[in-house]
């Protein structure tokens, strides 16, 4: 399953930057964008880059369905009574 681990790297929604100060201890305070400064929840951080996160999700569900499909058929592979399309 480690194959399918992904890292999504978050972007600021004002100025498209990728580093954030934050505390890691306490997640209700808000992170701060270190290029414009902007405050902004983790939550409203996650929501506002559900594009990039849902393209991610996307890009691993079709690696996922690919692997299985191909271990399927090297299972099956000589069976005269089973195939896949």
């Amino acid at each position: 399953m480690s194959k399918y681990d992904r890292s999504v790297e978050l972007h600021c929604p004002t100025c498209g930057g990728v580093q954030f100060e934050f505390d890691d201890n306490d997640e209700a305070v808000p992170v701060e964008c270190a290029g414009c400064g902007l405050n902004i929840s983790r939550s409203d951080l996650v929501a506002a880059n559900g594009e990039n996160i849902e393209a991610h999700v996307e890009q691993i569900t079709n690696e996922a369905t690919a692997d299985m499909m191909k271990q399927l058929k090297d299972a099956f592979r000589g069976n005269n009574f089973i195939k896949f399309k």
